[in-house]
């Protein structure tokens, strides 16, 4: 029988319960996206499994889904398909489950990744040069504003998207402004919209930093999916600013935890250690990039 939990401890993907005749009811991915099963089957003799079901999103979509599979010894060997996804997994009982050993990679991987960190953070400014940048343009802290981009800011968005990711990373090879200008219209041309995008302004209305959060499905309610600030306004306490202004816009919408995956060689890193981001491990103890914070208004306050 496959009655019981399938998947990681962290991540599980399906939970069953088999009948005598061979239904099955339950979820897949429990937990985070709790998506009923509606019809499902197992054959004991021949192995073969079938599920479908659908999963409603936090605005409101349906999204069908089915798997189909066979059980192969402890391990169910099965294709999905998703809404738009398609694949193949294989899973276990989460009992069952025992993670890949690190690799020579895998344990060398987070130097390297140091070493990237603390190139790309020579080429930073520090706080005091743009302070005094800042009053030599003549600008101050409080000229500059925070409010929610509109799809008119597409084409400002984009271009400051390429500029900053590029000076982050330190290089001049990142997407270009047309794949920005492509993803933002994909992300503003959508209904009942439940993510945001944050903006920030100099006095002549240039952008120059922007947020982006959005709901997200499983252990944390929301996602910080970007957040990036032109280089001349690092280390003016706008950083800071910008998460408050998040957690308040998570606030309004009804989410109090929010999960960020950032990079290892991203030279900010450890500014999200100081907010008091949880740093979230994997199945085998070790750091990708992930932060949490289980409760926004500690950035507010």
């Amino acid at each position: 029988m496959i009655t019981g939990r399938w998947g990681k401890p962290s991540e599980v993907l399906l939970d069953l319960i088999v009948e005598g005749d061979g239904s099955i009811r339950g979820v897949a991915n429990p937990g985070r996206q709790n998506a009923p099963i509606r019809r499902g089957h197992f054959d004991p003799i021949s192995g073969v499994v079938n599920l479908e079901g659908e999963h409603v999103r936090p605005d409101g979509t349906t999204l069908p889904f089915r798997i189909a599979g066979r059980l192969d010894g402890r391990t169910l060997r099965l294709t999905y398909q998703y809404g738009d996804m398609r694949g193949e997994t294989d899973v276990v009982r989460v009992e069952d489950y025992a993670p890949l050993p690190l690799t020579f990679r895998d344990r060398h991987k987070p130097r390297i990744d140091a070493l990237k960190r603390w190139i790309n953070t020579r080429t930073r400014p520090r706080g005091d040069a743009n302070a005094r940048k800042l009053r030599e343009r003549g600008e101050s802290l409080d000229s500059i504003t925070f409010r929610e981009a509109v799809a008119a800011d597409i084409p400002a968005l984009a271009e400051l998207h390429v500029t900053t990711w590029n000076a982050t990373y330190n290089t001049t090879r990142g997407p270009t402004i047309a794949t920005r200008t492509w993803q933002w219209n994909q992300v503003f041309a959508k209904e009942n919209r439940r993510d945001f995008v944050l903006v920030l302004e100099d006095r002549s209305g240039r952008l120059i930093g922007f947020t982006w959060g959005k709901p997200h499905e499983g252990e944390f309610e929301g996602e910080l999916s970007k957040i990036y600030l032109r280089w001349e306004y690092h280390g003016l306490g706008l950083g800071r600013r910008m998460m408050a202004e998040t957690a308040r816009r998570f606030v309004e919408r009804g989410i109090h935890s929010f999960i960020l995956f950032g990079e290892l060689s991203n030279p900010t890193l450890l500014f999200y250690d100081r907010m008091g981001g949880e740093r979230l491990l994997d199945d085998r103890g070790q750091f990708g990039g992930a932060y949490g914070w289980r409760d926004v208004r500690t950035l507010i306050r």
